[in-house]
């Protein structure tokens, strides 16, 4: 029997689709889905618009939730390209004391701007920001805004980070610049924090909430740590985004076993990384309800351990995905899911060759992967009632993938045809809220030719100044903290 929709101007009628809803009742083949005030009203066969309900027709297309991106430092489009053959030692003398002292706060809105929009583009339509570039209460400014214009939903992590301050022409001073990036988070930071939380945010239902990214806490005392995570609650943030246990680094530090001692685990965390918990600090993690982001990527490249999302899926905890770095790799998140799932499956397989069996069944699947991205994400930064799935009530934050490429069809399984064989330039139309970001594979609001100008000219500005700083000079302040061998870097 057909159900008649009523008209209304603010709703949207997406018709025979294939639904990838992330929820039990798993996928169906042939289904609408009415989007009303900028949620899902109503998912059925046969649903009937009449009037000025606009009807969008997705034959041969997958509709499905939107990715949920847990760690982007999304500052850095304008690097894109530039740590290919970087190892993590790398990444943090050139980024941390090169290429982030020379952002202007003009070149902060067009990253966070940009790769947001990079974002919307694949279909992310949640992004966590670890904000690691807020050099002055306009870079802090500029990164926020950057955020709203681009339309994502997301959680804005003001970085408790300080970047050097360079004199045009003065040599290097190690002693200052270790004081700079090492010293206690200084009360202008923390008032602009509050600053920034109070002018640009209102309350828990704004699209972009408002989060903070500690330092890099493993490298500190540990009565310290928990001074700046107390610093941090004073906020009331909805997220608190902490670097930890990156493979081998600080190995011997106890970062989680400290905080649970202090009293300070607790579901406002977001630990990235994590290649190097062991399986009693994953429980700790599940126990206190933290949320762990996996960024496969640079985990495997940077030696930042072996990702850990699986392994916090068996501890009970809350996994998920993030794209991590644009300086180095791309926005597609199908990417980051392939590249998670097969690496997995290589992992276990290992033991099979090592005992010289082959394995009978795969137990990794493509359904868990898919699940990190999206309701899991979702889940890591608490908007699990409201998106990560396709449920009536939810917001209408959702992707419509099309089917009809050569790459594409025929699509059997639609989970399998999203992880193994889509990439971003199927994402043909992305809605936040019930509104449009990218219709018929092109972004609604973006005037692209003017900003990939904009873009291009603020890189070549910050690579000619990052130019005067030599890497082997700064490499010795993180070289003596790291234990690391430094080494050239272009």
């Amino acid at each position: 029997m057909n159900q008649i929709v009523p008209t209304n101007s603010a709703r949207l009628l997406i018709t025979n689709a294939v639904l990838i809803t992330m929820d039990p009742v798993g996928e169906i083949k042939k289904a609408d889905l009415l989007i009303e005030n900028g949620k899902i009203a109503a998912i059925d066969t046969n649903l009937v618009a009449m009037d000025d309900c606009e009807v969008i027709d997705a034959t041969d297309c997958i509709v499905m939730p939107g990715f949920v991106d847990t760690h982007r430092h999304t500052w850095q489009t304008q690097l894109r390209g530039v740590a290919g053959d970087w190892s993590l030692c790398d990444y943090i003398t050139n980024i941390r004391t090169r290429y982030g002292a020379f952002y202007t706060h003009e070149d902060v809105y067009l990253g966070n701007l940009i790769g947001a929009l990079e974002g919307i583009d694949a279909g992310i339509t949640t992004v966590v920001d670890h904000a690691h570039i807020l050099n002055t209460p306009e870079h802090s400014d500029a990164a926020v805004n950057g955020l709203k214009d681009s339309g994502t939903r997301g959680i804005f992590c003001y970085g408790a980070y300080r970047n050097p301050k360079y004199q045009a022409g003065s040599p290097v001073d190690l002693v200052e610049l270790r004081a700079q990036l090492f010293g206690p988070v200084p009360d202008s930071l923390i008032q602009d924090a509050f600053r920034v939380r109070d002018e640009h945010f209102s309350g828990s239902d704004d699209l972009l909430q408002f989060g903070f990214a500690v330092n890099e806490l493993e490298f500190y005392p540990p009565e310290r740590a928990s001074q700046e995570i107390e610093l941090a609650r004073t906020l009331d943030p909805a997220r608190i985004s902490i670097h930890a246990r990156m493979g081998g680094l600080m190995h011997d530090v106890c970062l989680v076993q400290n905080l649970n001692n202090d009293g300070l685990l607790g579901e406002d965390f977001l630990f990235v990384h994590g290649g190097g918990f062991t399986d009693q600090e994953l429980g700790l993690l599940a126990a206190h309800g933290c949320a762990v982001a996996t960024t496969p990527e640079t985990e495997l490249q940077m030696g930042m351990g072996f990702p850990v999302a699986a392994r916090v899926a068996a501890s009970g905890g809350k996994p998920s995905l993030g794209i991590d770095i644009v300086s180095n790799y791309s926005a597609d998140m199908t990417v980051q899911m392939r590249l998670l799932l097969q690496a997995q499956r290589f992992e276990r397989n290992r033991e099979y060759e090592k005992a010289h069996e082959i394995p009978g069944k795969i137990d990794f699947s493509a359904r868990d992967v898919l699940a990190y991205a999206t309701i899991g994400g979702a889940r890591a930064i608490g908007l699990d009632s409201h998106i990560g799935s396709l449920v009536v009530g939810k917001q209408a934050d959702l992707i419509i993938l099309k089917t009809d490429g050569i790459h594409m069809t025929p699509t059997h399984d639609p989970i399998e045809a999203v992880i193994f064989y889509s990439n971003r330039a199927d994402v043909r139309d992305v809605f936040v809220a019930g509104k449009a970001l990218k219709r018929d594979g092109k972004l609604v609001h973006a005037d692209w030719a003017s900003l990939r100008l904009k873009l291009i000219n603020s890189k070549e500005s910050i690579f000619a100044q990052a130019a005067s700083i030599d890497p082997e000079t700064v490499a010795p302040v993180w070289s003596d903290a790291f234990s690391f061998e430094p080494r050239s870097s272009r």
